[in-house]
């Protein structure tokens, strides 16, 4: 096992400002006799490639090879997902507790990252999540190599 990428950084964070999407329902069909599985939510794919984009641009910039951390390495992973307020909400409302729920926003980022950050999700020793009103609409992440 090389230690290379340890030794260059043990934290990548990164922003990325694109609506966070939930995770939500797969579906299935057959099509020709092949089965088709699709997301319920059509504006995953792009949140999850834009999130694997910027993670890739940050490992870029800093000279670190694909993925960040080695298989078997445990990883913590902390991300803030920011939304806009509706002006419907009273400005009292400090949380954000509606939909879309925070497990769903996990799922889609951490799969995103698999491949990227880490090599499998199962990697992930620590977790923190928040969901926050703000705006612009983004997620902030941190992704620590645990010694």
């Amino acid at each position: 096992m090389s230690t290379l990428p340890l030794l260059m950084a043990s934290t990548i964070q990164f922003t990325v400002y694109a609506k966070p999407q939930p995770q939500g329902s797969s579906r299935a069909f057959m099509v020709r006799g092949r089965p088709i599985i699709t997301s319920a939510n059509k504006n995953l794919k792009p949140y999850r490639q834009e999130l694997t984009n910027s993670a890739l641009a940050e490992m870029a910039q800093r000279g670190i090879k694909a993925p960040f951390a080695e298989k078997h390495v445990p990883v913590r992973v902390d991300m803030v997902f920011y939304l806009e307020r509706p002006k419907s909400i009273p400005k009292k409302r400090e949380h954000l507790v509606v939909k879309p729920d925070a497990d769903k926003l996990i799922r889609a980022t951490t799969d995103s990252l698999t491949g990227v950050l880490y090599f499998d999700d199962a990697q992930i020793v620590g977790l923190s999540a928040f969901k926050k009103y703000g705006t612009p609409e983004r997620v902030e992440i941190s992704v620590r190599i645990l010694d």
